[in-house]
């Protein structure tokens, strides 16, 4: 996550690295000409103690228990999915620096997200 020009970035790990979720709401529908818009969005909610020193909100991250409430296209409940819209638990979760590397599109490997050395992190400001 990029906070803004110049400033570090972060990876942000769940459950010491395992595969995590985001709420999502996604539609599709027609514009006046008749074609096909599909749209999505990431909800966000209020940061975590993991989260707050990076940004003022965060996505909201849901629990494995609660992925089929949240992908079953019958609920029609408000209150029972908005309990879910919550800041995910500080203690399941890890923040740490990375480097600039994950800015660039080639790089898709490990070390996009490996920690950062300070000296990594400075060089860059400098």
């Amino acid at each position: 996550m990029r906070t803004g020009k110049g400033k570090q970035l972060h990876c942000f790990e769940v459950n010491d690295g395992q595969l995590f979720a985001l709420a999502g709401l996604w539609d599709r529908w027609k514009n006046p000409n008749g074609n096909w818009i599909k749209t999505c969005s990431i909800l966000t909610t209020i940061p975590n103690a993991v989260t707050s020193a990076v940004h003022d909100r965060m996505p909201v991250i849901l629990d494995p228990d609660s992925y089929d409430l949240w992908l079953d296209p019958g609920m029609t409940k408000v209150e029972a999915v908005s309990d879910l819209l919550r800041p995910f638990d500080a203690r399941m979760m890890r923040c740490y620096p990375v480097s600039t590397r994950i800015n660039h599109v080639v790089n898709d490997d490990e070390e996009c997200s490996a920690h950062a050395e300070l000296t990594q992190i400075l060089g860059t400001l400098f």
